[in-house]
């Protein structure tokens, strides 16, 4: 079982990430109990955002990888920090007259 301090490793990393980059937009963070060497950063309809973030962490662009659904697209990234995994993902809805759907 997981204990409260089982997150002191992310929780460091998420206080450094921070202290570093305190004018970066704030992502939606998960800390998850099961996958307890990431921390899940989520970007909603907020591409630049995501850019930013990819930026200040120095992540190349070919390391993203992407994928579309019916209603929705998701650039997704994996950094690692002392030993923590940034799981950065960037989600945006589609536009259904760019998809060809109905309206």
């Amino acid at each position: 079982m997981n204990t409260l301090a089982s997150l002191d490793r992310r929780l460091t990393v998420l206080a450094d990430l921070v202290a570093q980059h305190p004018e970066l937009p704030a992502p939606n963070v998960e800390i998850c109990s099961v996958f307890t060497e990431q921390i899940s950063m989520a970007f909603h309809e907020s591409p630049g955002a995501f850019r930013q973030w990819l930026t200040a962490l120095g992540v190349a662009l070919h390391k993203v990888e992407g994928g579309a659904g019916a209603t929705s697209a998701w650039l997704t990234a994996l950094y690692e920090v002392d030993g923590i995994t940034l799981k950065l993902t960037s989600y945006t809805r589609l536009d259904m007259a760019e998809t060809g759907g109905a309206a």
